[in-house]
């Protein structure tokens, strides 16, 4: 074929008669066209040998640098024709007057292989032996076994197992080991071959490269199972939201559309509407036909407006087990709560109704009011009767120390001996006492009128300087027995519209403080102005108060000491903080433990218009 082609190449000139030198190359160059068509890659590499003989000869007339490049071009030209038809062929060119059958066997993309009755490989395509990595020569008569390379567990090859009868592709990939170590996996389908008289020559086995379709098998198989995970979990949520929906100790219902017909009722809900299943799919009017207009009507504004509402220790009949067995139905009590029930856009579809049975706190609140009551009564009776007995108590006291006064005037102050007389040692200690118990009396009295809310202020102007020396000298006996030096420091007058009597409790409960816990150390009173105020500060140096008593020293019955060593009450500091506090004072305590402790109290002064008005 390429020296045919060659030469009708080289005769065309030769018989036309001179021709032009390119039309000679040209012919030439369709020489190896024709021949690599036809033949290949083989008869193309021919006709470019003998063509370029051609071109030479056709060229020779003309320069050498011309007749040099019109051959390297003709031999570029035909030898990248040639490479072409290499490629073309893949090697597996098919020999001359090869059958259609054949052809097409070769042609398909999906491997196909051959064996005969013994597992001998008769045939192979070229798409077989790509995927298997065997040549066809190499394959071609050698056994099934030494072709192929499988894991063991993919099972046996078909010429080994009996073919079946139907020829269908496998529904799962198995790996099939190739040469370079590597494992493909493959997909198959075996048919029988069927000779004319029914023997059985062997076998075609087709497969072909199932990489893809293994991924999307695997990717399938993650989602089912990323699916299964998820129906599981939506499962379970499932179940336990309709757990917690039938367990709640509340009574929950929903109520779709205006005729707000009943699509869930929780147990709870079931038992305080007093329906069972069948109310499911019922306008809530039949459900509760008795049930009260005002009710219905406030859910219907829930439904019209879109504004939830709630209700507390609502009277309503009940059934739940969730209730207090002590009481009848017609004393259940419940807080409700009815909102809006609204879809993914926003459009009310229904009411939601949350019920929770309140009865217990109600009657344990009504129970505990009632104990209030009476315990406020109970306080107000004692402090009537603290009030009454204090107040009738003072009189017969006040006589009795007048009493004892005289006596002790009266009675000698020494003996013949010149001791301290018995009588006088006696009344003096009577009167003492008495002096003790109407201190009391007193404090009993200004407690009551405290709680009651009648402590009476009289209102004068009253100079707080003149007042502290005046309450200095009178207690300096009480300071000598008490063993601590009192000294008092006053700047100027200082006047101010208070009660002359309250104050001097205060300075007196001060003092009698600074020489109970002073230790028998110096007590110091200082009198002076803080801008509009008048500054009373007694202080000692004592035992002190610590910082987590300090706030709690000025309560009701509180005390920062031992009572084993310290007698009183816890009345006095009360007394003096609710005295300042009505005449718009103040009072705060400055102390550490072991260093003393400093009271200030300060009291609003009078303006000089104030006090000229009143002289």
């Amino acid at each position: 074929m390429a020296v045919l082609c060659a030469g009708a190449a080289w005769a065309v000139p030769w018989l036309l008669g001179p021709l032009p030198t390119s039309l000679g190359v040209l012919l030439s160059i369709a020489a190896v066209l024709v021949a690599a068509l036809v033949g290949g890659a083989g008869p193309a590499w021919v006709a470019t040998l003998l063509g370029s003989f051609a071109v030479v000869s056709h060229t020779s007339a003309n320069p050498v640098a011309t007749a040099v490049l019109e051959i390297a071009l003709f031999l570029s030209v035909g030898g990248l024709v040639a490479l072409l038809a290499g490629r073309r062929s893949n090697g597996t060119v098919a020999p001359p007057g090869e059958p259609l059958e054949a052809r097409l066997l070769r042609s398909l993309g999906d491997a196909v292989l051959a064996t005969d009755a013994h597992g001998v490989v008769r045939y192979l395509n070229p798409a077989a032996a790509q995927l298997l990595q065997c040549p066809e020569q190499e394959a071609i008569g050698a056994p099934l076994s030494q072709v192929l390379r499988s894991r063991p567990e993919s099972g046996s090859f078909p010429t080994i197992r009996p073919p079946t009868p139907l020829a269908t592709w496998s529904q799962w990939p198995r790996a099939l080991k190739r040469r370079d170590g590597g494992e493909l996996p493959i997909e198959e389908c075996i048919a029988p071959l069927k000779g004319r008289d029914g023997e059985d020559p062997g076998a075609v086995w087709m497969f072909r490269d199932a990489t893809s379709r293994r991924q999307l098998e695997l990717e399938r198989s993650r989602l089912l199972e990323r699916e299964h995970a998820a129906l599981g979990e939506a499962q379970a949520q499932r179940e336990r939201m309709e757990s917690l929906f039938t367990q709640t100790p509340a009574a929950i219902a929903v109520f779709q559309g205006p005729d707000h017909v009943c699509s869930l009722l929780n147990p709870q809900a079931r038992a305080l509407l007093d329906v069972d299943g069948g109310a499911i799919g019922k306008p809530l009017r039949d459900v509760q036909p008795a049930m009260d207009p005002g009710m219905l009507s406030l859910l219907d504004e829930v439904y019209r407006e879109g504004r939830p509402f709630s209700g507390r220790e609502v009277p309503l009949a009940s059934t739940s087990p969730y209730v207090t067995p002590a009481l009848s139905r017609q004393q259940r009590f419940h807080d409700f709560t009815w909102q809006p029930w609204r879809d993914a856009r926003g459009v009310i579809q229904g009411v939601m109704a949350v019920a929770v049975e309140v009865t217990g706190l109600v009657v344990a609140r009504r129970a505990a009011e009632d104990l209030a009551r009476d315990l406020r009564e109970a306080v107000q009776a004692r402090d009537e009767f603290l009030s009454i007995a204090s107040h009738e108590l003072r009189t017969p006291i006040t006589s009795v120390q007048l009493q004892l006064q005289f006596l002790l005037r009266a009675a000698p102050a020494t003996d013949p001996e010149g001791a301290v007389s018995l009588v006088h040692r006696r009344v003096e200690s009577t009167l003492r006492s008495m002096t003790q118990l109407h201190q009391l009396v007193s404090t009993l009295l200004d407690v009551s009128r405290i709680r009651a809310g009648r402590l009476d202020l009289r209102r004068e102007p009253v100079d707080l300087s003149s007042l502290t020396q005046d309450l200095v000298s009178r207690v300096q006996e009480d300071a000598a027995g008490a063993r601590c030096s009192l000294r008092l420091m006053v700047d100027e007058p200082l006047v101010g519209s208070w009660d002359r009597v309250r104050v001097e409790q205060v300075i007196t409960n001060l003092l009698s403080n600074a020489f109970k816990y002073g230790a028998q150390r110096p007590v110091e009173v200082h009198v002076t102005r803080e801008g509009d105020f008048a500054r009373l500060c007694v202080k000692d140096h004592g035992i002190g108060i610590a910082p987590e008593d300090q706030a709690r020293i000025f309560h009701r019955f509180e005390r920062a000491v031992s009572q084993r060593h310290y007698s009183g009450f816890g009345l006095g500091l009360w007394i003096v903080r609710q005295i300042v506090e009505a005449l718009h004072g103040d009072i705060r305590v400055e102390s550490r433990p072991d260093a003393g402790s400093s009271f200030i109290v300060r009291l609003p002064l009078e303006s000089a218009a104030t006090v000229d008005a009143s002289a």
